[in-house]
């Protein structure tokens, strides 16, 4: 098959989607299928083959992300040439808008994954709460509405789309990783290049670290983190916290950690590279936590399992199948009692091993390969 793929992300950005989007690129090449990717200008970006980039703007309140302008003759008449099979989209603003162009233009079948649970984000204009909430439910509607199908990374997604009233047909196909990245990093000398990076960040050999990535925004509830670390630091003086990314609320919540009295038991690392200083800072932690409520099917809990990381985390809907209670970690519907997870981990050695062993052989359900399967069966199945 000849596959398009339209996604305002990709790199040199680097999130959740990129990663799913690069996995499954790669995954489709290695069945012998031809996939051209249609993405956004980027300052950093080098050329790379089968990569179309359109004209695009920073975006002022995210300086990673880009606006595309989705208007290109030029990559319109290069599509052309390229007789796709099928389009699937991963974003639902200017790289979309190209895609039904496209779609309508040369007729080709189109597929969509929704990746964000935007309800999660409507914070951001808190004025218009209601109201982007009600136009939302329309226009996530209008846009799944287009498709041949919808693909969602969960059920959680799946019953969200539904709840929007989404006619077309809803494919559920859990996002998947390479496993070997991070169960078997291959990364010279890792021993001793975690010694390195425990050095670099202060943290001692006898010390526990639990470990967080992902954005630093409101909608991760990092707040909350940083207030189970002040009930574990009142009982044990060995746990630190690990918080790998970048984000709006980052200066905020240094501040929150010092009020707390514990910003001497917060590491704010940043963004690492991916995936060997990421495979790294997972094998210099003992557990995973996260308190996010906002997750539509997160990679980094996959790439934490494969890692053999035991999980502390909330009880939302995404993570169902991925964090089994008792099994490889710990689930919470009340956020302040995480802190439980912890201790019951780092106080029974015996039981943390058995977490890890368990938390690989889950990951395995999400590897690359049952991933790029599940989407090779459904473009098949929507190109008839």
């Amino acid at each position: 098959m000849n596959i398009g793929i339209f996604t305002d992300t990709y790199v040199p950005q680097v999130n959740g989607v990129v990663t799913v989007i690069r996995n499954l690129e790669k995954g489709l090449k290695e069945k012998g299928h031809n996939v051209y990717i249609f993405t956004v200008e980027h300052p950093e970006a080098m050329p790379m083959d089968n990569v179309f980039r359109l004209p695009s703007i920073k975006f002022i309140w995210e300086p990673q992300h880009r606006l595309g302008v989705p208007v290109s003759p030029t990559i319109t008449k290069k599509v052309k040439k390229l007789n796709l099979d099928i389009i699937h989209s991963h974003t639902e603003f200017s790289l979309l808008t190209y895609a039904k162009y496209i779609s309508k233009k040369l007729k080709i079948p189109t597929v969509h994954t929704t990746h964000t649970f935007y309800e999660e984000y409507l914070h951001y204009v808190p004025l218009f709460e209601k109201v982007s909430k009600f136009y939302l439910k329309k226009e996530m509607k209008k846009i799944c509405d287009r498709q041949r199908a919808v693909i969602a990374p969960s059920n959680k997604i799946k019953n969200v789309l539904l709840g929007y009233d989404v006619s077309k047909p809803i494919e559920v196909v859990p996002n998947g990783i390479d496993l070997s990245k991070f169960y078997n990093p291959e990364v010279e000398n890792i021993d001793e290049k975690v010694k390195i990076f425990k050095k670099n960040f202060g943290i001692k050999d006898n010390e526990k670290v639990l470990v967080f990535v992902g954005r630093i925004a409101q909608e991760k509830s990092i707040d909350k983190l940083l207030e189970n670390m002040k009930v574990l630091n009142e009982k044990r003086k060995d746990i630190k916290l690990l918080l790998i990314g970048d984000g709006p609320e980052k200066h905020a919540l240094q501040k929150y950690a010092s009020k707390l009295g514990i910003d001497d038991k917060v590491i704010f690392a940043g963004y690492l590279k991916w995936p060997i200083e990421i495979s790294i800072a997972y094998r210099a932690s003992n557990i995973f936590m996260s308190a996010s409520h906002s997750e539509v099917h997160p990679m980094t809990f996959i790439e934490a399992i494969a890692s053999g990381l035991p999980v502390v985390a909330y009880d939302d809907p995404s993570i169902d199948e991925m964090i089994l209670n008792e099994v490889n970690g710990y689930k919470y519907k009340d956020k302040s009692q995480m802190w439980e997870g912890v201790i019951k981990i780092l106080d029974d050695e015996e039981k943390r091993k058995e977490m890890s062993k368990k938390a690989v052989e889950i990951s395995k359900n999400y590897s690359m390969e049952v991933f790029v399967e599940r989407m090779i069966k459904v473009y098949e199945k929507y190109l008839r």
